[in-house]
Formats: structure tokens, sequence, C-alpha cells
């Protein structure tokens, strides 16, 4: 319920209700779709960031514990911010004394190319939330992390309201933590944050070959297919027209996974993919959509 209360996502509230007090929402920096029709990154990324600033006045910044954010969105469908957004985000909230709060739980060791995805844009949170590649599917495992000053907080205060009262019965569980120590060993050893900014560097090049179909986007191995009635008008796919779910079942057939999301194919492949791998998932995509062509 707390997750659906921050999200913006209508979809995730349709059928909940009411949601938590106090959670407000800001636009997404998103450059291809924003509404200011802002093509200029620098400028969007400043606008994007004037609103967080605007939103934290008019309720008063001792009324805004923090701003929470993907630093790449992902269930929003790969949105990649300007590369000023994350930095300008650090200084408002410094400026009024709010927390930030980075959702790493995709972007997290390695997915977008850094270790860390806020970490990406030269930024340090003063919270990260982790789970999924934190494991790697091996163990339910995630993690909360915190800074000094928030670590203070608590250690210096000596009553009820120093208690960290977050805890589960099978928190800390020894078997999850050294399968979430042993894959970190291999993100480390094996450099698999490199190797994501190099493999989807090279992905979302050859992707142009689909241009005339889709706008493709990303940040090391988190991109997005968009697909469009019109790209001049940029009108998406209308929501019953099914072309994503097609591709994505023929994509599967022909030896590649990827993710049907509204009018958008969202591509996360493994972290250890290489150029042949890549290859193949171009492959699978091409013979998807020759197929739609016939």
């Amino acid at each position: 319920m707390g997750g659906i209360s921050v999200s913006g996502l209508p979809i995730y509230r349709l059928n909940y209700g009411p949601m938590l007090e106090g959670c407000t929402q800001i636009e997404s920096p998103w450059q291809y779709r924003n509404p200011w029709n802002c093509d200029d990154p620098d400028t969007l990324g400043k606008r994007v960031a004037e609103q967080l600033e605007r939103e934290i006045l008019y309720y008063g910044s001792d009324t805004v514990a923090a701003f929470i954010a993907e630093p790449v969105q992902s269930a929003g469908g790969v949105i990649v911010p300007p590369a000023n957004f994350w930095p300008l985000v650090r200084e408002i909230c410094d400026k009024y004394g709010v927390l930030l709060i980075a959702d790493e739980i995709v972007t997290g060791f390695g997915r977008s190319g850094a270790m860390f995805g806020s970490r990406g844009w030269g930024v340090k949170p003063d919270i990260m939330v982790f789970a999924k590649a934190l494991i790697a599917g091996y163990v339910p495992l995630s993690a909360t992390v915190l800074n000094q000053r928030i670590e203070a907080a608590y250690l210096d205060n000596r009553d009820a309201r120093g208690l960290l009262m977050t805890g589960f019965t099978y928190g800390g569980h020894p078997l999850a933590c050294a399968a979430g120590l042993a894959m970190l060993d291999i993100v480390e050893q094996e450099n698999l944050p490199a190797n994501a900014a190099h493999q989807g560097e090279y992905l979302l090049g050859q992707l142009l070959l689909f241009e005339s179909r889709f706008r493709s986007v990303g940040k090391g191995l988190m991109l997005a297919l968009d697909l469009v009635e019109d790209k001049a008008s940029k009108r998406s796919l209308a929501p019953d027209n099914g072309l994503a779910f097609r591709i994505a079942e023929t994509a599967r057939d022909a030896g590649a996974v990827v993710c049907p999301f509204g009018p958008k194919l969202v591509l996360a492949p493994p972290l250890t993919i290489d150029k042949a791998g890549c290859d193949r998932l171009v492959m699978a995509l091409q013979t998807a959509f020759e197929k739609e062509d016939r």
C-alpha cells in the first residue's frame, strides 16, 4: 500500500484506495513526452526539478519527509532522466532538509551501467533500497541502506523515538545473506556494471535498425522500445492494439524474452550478456517485426 501510494502510475492505484495521506507526485523527466513539449534535456531537467521545489514550498519543507524516485524509471517504461536532473534534485533536497531516497530495486548492482543508478548520476542519496539483483533471484532478500546522517538520528536517541521498528521474523536470514554476498562477489570480480554499460550501448545501437517502427531508449541494460501509431505526433498505440504482446510472443519463440508493458517492449537481459547474446536478441525482434509486416 505504501508503494502504491507514492507511485504515480494509475494502473497500480485503480483497484485500491483510499491511498496513504500526504503522498504527492511530480512529472517524470521524460524527454520524449512531457507537459512542456520540451525536447532540450537540460531545460527539461531544470523544469521538473523546479516543480519539486515548488511542491516542497507549497506543502512546507518541515512537512516533507522525503523525495523518492528511481534513478531510471523502470515500471514507468524505462524513462532515462536528463543528466542534470538527479544532481539538481540533490541540491534542492539539501536546501530544504528533505531526505532523498533512491529506489534502486531495479537499477542497483549494475543494471544501469553503474554499480548503483543514483551514483551513475554522481549523486549520493540519504537512503537506498535494494532487492532483485542483490540476490539474483536465488533466495528472497532485500535491503535498506542508510547514510551516517540517518544512522546518527537513531543512535543519538535514547527513548522510543530511537527505535527502528521494522523488524521481521526472517530478517537477516543467514542463507539469503550468504547467497547475496556470493552474488556481490561475482558482480565486483567480473565487473558486471561495466559490461552492462558496454553491451547496453552496443544493443541500443543495433536497435536503431527498427527506428522506423519505434523509438528506442535506454541506459545500460535497461532498454525499451516505444511503439507508436505515428512518430510525428508521438501518438501511442491504442490500448487494445496488442502489438507489443504479439511481438513478445514471437520473439520468445525465436529465442529471446522481452516484456510487453502497455505500448512498450522492455528489454532487460542478464548483466552477463555478450555481443552474441545481444545479436540474438536483435534477430529475435527482427523476426517478430517481420512477421507483423506480412
